[in-house]
């Protein structure tokens, strides 16, 4: 994890605040605010409404739904030549493209998203929502900027054999946390049970490398370490996968607590958190895995001092890299490994795995000493 640089606007209405004494500055308006509402179990299916909420009552007239690919260039913007799935989608023009309707209700401040299939061959995808600068409250305070959410919808797990040909398992993952001005950077060891398709995942800490090349927030393995000193964590989650049409294999995680302490002193708590996405074998040009997807929370809270501040929940995109044989660091914690805490623990880590390690059938041949 890392701090990013602070959200100015949002000192906006404290600056108004302290000036009112002296500069007669007015009660601060603001335009209507959105926000994606979290799902019942954290992600969406075929079957879920996709619910925006607004802070206020909204002009109809002035909403404007619009659905990209997750898909960003090194500075963050949609890369060049990416086209919508479904553009500028409002209640007149419902039902839009794909087949998507827009209903709000009578207070006017909530839409639903009904799918009607609309991301029937998009499910395990990261997509993007965007709400459409021009938004109006009933006193005509305008958002001048689009709102963007990360979303996907996600193909129904089952119990199913499976067939995946990764490189070693590993895999990276850079997530921007959004709500936190912090990115996570992780290793995700991943052991699977061929005949039923659990996974059970061992999830270690990483840091980016000092003098590290640009645009490495994708976490191109070759500028990232394992920490494994004694301000890094590791934790386990479970899952399962299952087959994709295009070959991908889409990941779905159970839902965990998270309870680390980021940089040696800041506790954080994140609670329901899931990881779902698809893994790509020996997919890009190099021959690593792939993947990408989203993560999500139902909330969570961070101490810097002696009240916890809450934490919104989160719905973020996430991407990673397979690891190649030759980058595995040292020491890292492998799902399948007898003792996967030996290097973190005593060198200081915080490594929250089961004691005595029986990860069972993911991997037959390891049993606990």
């Amino acid at each position: 994890m890392f701090l990013k640089q602070a959200n100015w606007a949002a000192l906006v209405p404290m600056t108004c605040v302290v000036l009112a004494a002296s500069a007669g500055c007015e009660t601060y308006d603001p335009p209507p605010e959105a926000r994606l509402v979290q799902p019942p179990g954290g992600f969406w299916t075929d079957v879920s409404p996709i619910e925006i909420q607004f802070s206020e009552p909204v002009e109809v007239s002035t909403l404007e739904v619009s659905v990209w690919p997750s898909e960003y260039d090194i500075e963050g913007v949609f890369r060049p030549g990416l086209q919508p799935i479904i553009d500028k989608c409002t209640l007149a023009s419902s039902p839009c493209a794909l087949g998507l309707e827009l209903q709000i209700n009578d207070a006017r401040t909530r839409v639903t998203l009904v799918q009607h299939d609309a991301f029937a061959d998009l499910q395990g995808r990261p997509l993007v929502i965007i709400v459409g600068a021009g938004l109006k409250d009933d006193k005509k305070r305008t958002r001048k900027v689009d709102t963007t959410f990360d979303f996907q919808v996600n193909p129904r797990c089952g119990n199913e054999p499976i067939d995946i040909d990764m490189t070693t398992g590993i895999i990276t993952m850079a997530a921007d946390l959004q709500v936190l001005p912090i990115a996570l950077f992780m290793y995700f060891d991943l052991a699977i049970d061929p005949a039923t398709g659990k996974v059970l995942i061992v999830g270690t800490f990483a840091r980016l490398k000092e003098g590290a090349r640009p645009g490495s927030q994708n976490f191109d393995p070759e500028d990232f370490e394992a920490e494994l000193g004694d301000t890094g964590w590791a934790v386990q989650f479970t899952g399962c996968v299952v087959k994709q049409p295009d070959g991908g294999v889409f990941l779905q995680s159970d839902p965990f607590d998270v309870n680390v302490t980021v940089l040696g002193a800041i506790p954080i708590t994140l609670n329901d958190f899931m990881v779902q996405g698809t893994i790509r074998a020996r997919a890009n040009e190099q021959g690593r895995d792939t993947a990408s997807g989203t993560l999500s929370t139902s909330g969570g809270s961070f101490k810097i001092s002696d009240d916890p501040t809450p934490v919104d929940p989160i719905t973020t995109a996430w991407n990673g890299l397979g690891v190649l044989p030759a980058e595995i660091p040292e020491g890292l914690p492998r799902t399948c490994d007898v003792d996967p805490c030996a290097s973190m623990t005593a060198n200081g880590g915080d490594c929250q795995l089961e004691s005595p390690w029986a990860p069972g059938d993911v991997c037959p041949s390891v049993e606990a000493e």
